[in-house]
């Protein structure tokens, strides 16, 4: 057995024992850096040394590792099993359920308390999943809803068909094949608003970091021929590789969005549409984000967005979000009028 193999299992060794001390020795440094680091820059590095030291993970247990997408910044994920390890080891966590909607489900949520209830067969098609997690500080649960569609990684299009995409080897179109997307959807949605409910309720502790199935990936293209007028099939070109939106630029549009929607709510709270039901609600919030990207880039969720795409879209938030701040709030617009009334009767 040579120094080096023997070297790397002392390392793995004390991982398990003790995992936080992999991220203060120098040679298990060195040993991550080579295995699970080698493409990232000495500030890359440093950020997933310090998220691992902070949530206590072994990266030897694929509990958490870093992805370089080109020259992009890097990517730390965090592994399911990871994202429960570190947060049961919080003194302030006190329980986290996850589980998966199905469009026959008796699903409620009602001043932030869920209700749900299922029979054991014939639950209809997959909606999403969520996530609760308390706090033993706090006075109640945070709660998490993913919608399915948004973050299905599987071989189907919308319409139920297998999907094609460039095999950059055979140089030529081929169909997708099956992913756990396809055989175990639940499972996978799961595992997302777990992630995501984790995150949301310890951020300081895995701030910046994503759940391996958060993953986004490059458009995957559907068409490899295309038929002419004298029906001739040809070949397509080679297409051209479009980024598909990067995972903090996913976040950042949330955050975005999410900032407007308050806004709308503070500022034009009883705006109504014709029918006289109010436009800004929190429950239209997904619906309209929806509606709003169909109509600026003919896309149905976020993830089907380019970086391009996404990033024009949050600077088009951005805009309307400094627009609503010029706004007064209603309570300022109602007592104008009663200190221009005051003024008159004090000067009688």
């Amino acid at each position: 057995m040579s120094k080096q193999t023997t070297a790397l299992k002392a390392t793995k060794a004390i991982a398990v024992a003790n995992p936080q001390m992999i991220w203060q020795e120098n040679k298990a440094l060195d040993e991550i850096k080579k295995i699970y680091g080698k493409d990232l820059t000495e500030g890359e590095f440093t950020t997933l040394c310090q998220i691992g030291q902070a949530t206590g993970l072994n990266p030897f247990l694929r509990e958490i590792w870093a992805v370089k997408y080109g020259n992009n910044p890097a990517s730390i994920f965090i592994g399911r099993d990871g994202y429960r390890k570190a947060a049961q080891r919080d003194p302030e966590y006190d329980y986290h359920l996850t589980d998966a909607v199905y469009q026959k489900d008796d699903f409620k949520v009602e001043n932030g308390e869920v209700k749900h209830s299922y029979p054991v067969t014939d639950r209809g098609d997959l909606i999403g999943a969520y996530c609760v997690v308390k706090r033993k500080s706090a006075t109640k649960a945070t709660f998490t809803f993913i919608e399915f569609r948004e973050y299905y990684q599987g071989n189907k299009d919308e319409e139920g068909k297998i999907k094609k995409k460039f095999d950059r080897f055979k140089k030529q179109y081929v169909d997708m094949g099956e992913t756990l997307w396809d055989s175990k959807p639940a499972t996978m949605i799961k595992k997302v608003a777990e992630a995501q409910g984790l995150r949301m309720a310890f951020q300081s502790m895995f701030a910046g970091t994503y759940a391996e199935d958060e993953r986004w990936e490059e458009e995957e293209f559907q068409e490899a021929v295309a038929v002419t007028e004298s029906g001739e099939t040809v070949k397509l070109p080679d297409p051209k590789v479009e980024k598909k939106i990067q995972p903090k630029t996913g976040e950042e549009l949330l955050k975005v969005w999410n900032e407007l929607w308050e806004l709308y709510m503070e500022k034009l709270p009883t705006e109504a549409n014709g029918d006289g039901e109010l436009k800004y609600t929190p429950e239209k919030s997904e619906a309209t984000r929806r509606l709003t990207m169909q109509k600026l880039c003919d896309k149905k969720s976020s993830t089907d967005l380019t970086e391009k795409e996404a990033k024009e879209f949050i600077k088009r938030c951005k805009a309307k979000i400094e627009e609503l701040k010029e706004l007064p709030n209603p309570d300022q617009e109602q007592e104008a009028p009663r200190e221009s009334q005051a003024k008159p009767a004090m000067a009688r």
